[in-house]
């Protein structure tokens, strides 16, 4: 399914969120408060979070890795010239050795691996101790608007502009059942607080339609 769509990727996200999460990312990237160092990007698609960490000068170099490769293929071209590596990967089995990185980041891909618990414990392995953990994502809506976000525009809109403009409808529907599915922010508190996150800091978007979250390793 992300094979398919990732031609049209960047194309959709900045048509469904109305450029949103241009800023949603540049907003998420300045709560890291640690010194710049090695970066992992898992779940990097098309590298616009790693790049924009390097843009802030929040990272050294990223280190980009996605289960699917034609997503890295098609962010070849804006990672030309930067400190950016790409690499294919699974999330329940990171091929990176323990800490190995000074931060890690996963941008709207933690509720699309098969274990969620898995992949932060993972993320845990390869941090450095008292490295941040930086998460972006759609989670269960809880508050009237986002369920009403979801309900009405996630529900009809998203997979119609999804057939108009990428020729996959379904992928856009499994978007939306995909958030109804996950966990919620409190349940996202407590699985970050079992993998041994701390000093969890949460910034919301557009209502609580989005939301970033920063923690610590040890913390």
């Amino acid at each position: 399914m992300f094979a398919r769509i990732a031609p049209r990727y960047d194309l959709l996200n900045r048509v469904l969120s109305g450029r949103r999460d241009v800023a949603w990312r540049q907003s998420a990237i300045a709560l890291l408060g640690n010194p710049p160092g090695e970066c992992l990007d898992l779940a990097c698609g098309t590298f616009d979070l790693g790049l924009e960490a390097l843009h802030q000068g929040k990272a050294i170099r990223v280190h980009g890795c996605d289960f699917c490769q034609p997503m890295l293929l098609a962010g070849t071209g804006k990672r030309q010239g930067q400190a950016v590596t790409a690499a294919v990967g699974d999330a329940r089995q990171l091929p990176y050795a323990d800490a190995s990185f000074d931060t890690a980041m996963v941008a709207y891909g933690w509720r699309n691996f098969p274990d969620s618990q898995l992949a932060l414990a993972e993320l845990s392995r390869v941090l450095r101790p008292g490295g941040e953990l930086l998460i972006l994502e759609f989670f269960r809506p809880e508050g009237w608007w986002p369920r009403t976000f979801y309900g009405t525009f996630g529900r009809w809109v998203m997979p119609v502009l999804g057939g108009w403009l990428a020729g996959d409808a379904e992928a856009y529907r499994y978007l939306n059942r995909s958030i109804q599915g996950f966990l919620s922010v409190s349940e996202a508190t407590q699985a970050l607080a079992t993998n041994g996150f701390g000093c969890v800091r949460w910034r919301p978007f557009f209502g609580g339609v989005s939301h970033a979250v920063c923690a610590r390793k040890g913390g």
